[in-house]
C-alpha cells in the first residue's frame, strides 16, 4: 500500500523554452546558457527540497524540471522569468513556461511515465503573447489555476530589469528596508518598484495557487 501511494504521488512537471533565443549573439547565448543553469541552482536554495531531480536541459535554451512540491509551481516560474531578466540585464528576455500536474506512476532522472509527463508536451504548445500556461486533467480546476497563471503573467510579463531584481530579493523572503539595503536606494524606492510590479497581486496569486495545489494533491495522494 505504502508503495503504491509513492508511485502514484502527484508532481508538477515544468517544461520551459527561451522566446527567440536564435536571435541572439553567440556571447550572449553563452551567458544565457549559465544564467539558466544558476538561476536553478538558486531555486534549490530560496526553494529548498521542491525539485525530484536536477533540470534537463535541451539544446541549452529549454529545459524541463520535475517538482515533488507542485504547489511551489507558480513560485519557481515566476523566479525563473525575474532571474533571467535581471542577469540578462534585458526587459525583452524572456521564456514560455508551462505547469502540467498530473500522477506520476514512476520517475526516474531525465525519464518518467504517467500523466503529468503525458499532458507536459500540450502545456507547452502557448500561443499569441502569453508565455505561462497550466494544465490539468481536472477541467474546472484546471481552467481556474490557468486563468490564475495567465493573471501573473499579464502583471510579471511587464516587470523591468530593476523591478526583477526586487522581485528577487522579496521571493527570497527579504523585506523592504532590507531589500533597500542590498540594493542601495531608498525604502521608498522598493516600494515603488513593488507596486509598479503589481507584487501585492502576485504575492496574492501565489497565495491562492500553493493552497489549492497543497489542498488537491493531500487529497489525491491519500486517495490510494
Amino acid at each position: 500500500m505504502t508503495r503504491e501511494k509513492k508511485q502514484n504521488k502527484v508532481y508538477s512537471v515544468v517544461t520551459s523554452d527561451i522566446v527567440k533565443s536564435s536571435k541572439l549573439s553567440i556571447t550572449k547565448h553563452k551567458k544565457l546558457i549559465r544564467v539558466i543553469k544558476n538561476c536553478a541552482i538558486e531555486v534549490q536554495k530560496v526553494f529548498p527540497a521542491s525539485f525530484q531531480y536536477a533540470p534537463e536541459y535541451f539544446r541549452g535554451d529549454s529545459w524541463q524540471i520535475v517538482l515533488k512540491k507542485p504547489e511551489l509551481a507558480l513560485s519557481i516560474i515566476l523566479f525563473y522569468r525575474a532571474y533571467i531578466r535581471a542577469y540578462m540585464k534585458l526587459s525583452s528576455m524572456d521564456a514560455r513556461m508551462a505547469i502540467s500536474l498530473g500522477r506520476i506512476d514512476f520517475v526516474k532522472k531525465h525519464f518518467g511515465v504517467g500523466e503529468a509527463y503525458k499532458i507536459s508536451g500540450e502545456a507547452i504548445d502557448i500561443k499569441g503573447k502569453r508565455r505561462f500556461k497550466f494544465i490539468y486533467n481536472e477541467k474546472e480546476t484546471s481552467e481556474l489555476l490557468d486563468l490564475l497563471v495567465e493573471n501573473s503573467d499579464f502583471i510579471s510579463s511587464r516587470w523591468t530589469v530593476r523591478q526583477c531584481e526586487v522581485i528577487l530579493l522579496a521571493m527570497k523572503g527579504f523585506n523592504q528596508l532590507q531589500i533597500s539595503k542590498k540594493l542601495k536606494v531608498t525604502q521608498q524606492a522598493v516600494s515603488q518598484q513593488l507596486d509598479s510590479a503589481g507584487w501585492s497581486v502576485i504575492a496574492k496569486n501565489i497565495a491562492y495557487f500553493q493552497n489549492t495545489i497543497e489542498q488537491l494533491t493531500r487529497k489525491q495522494n491519500t486517495s490510494f
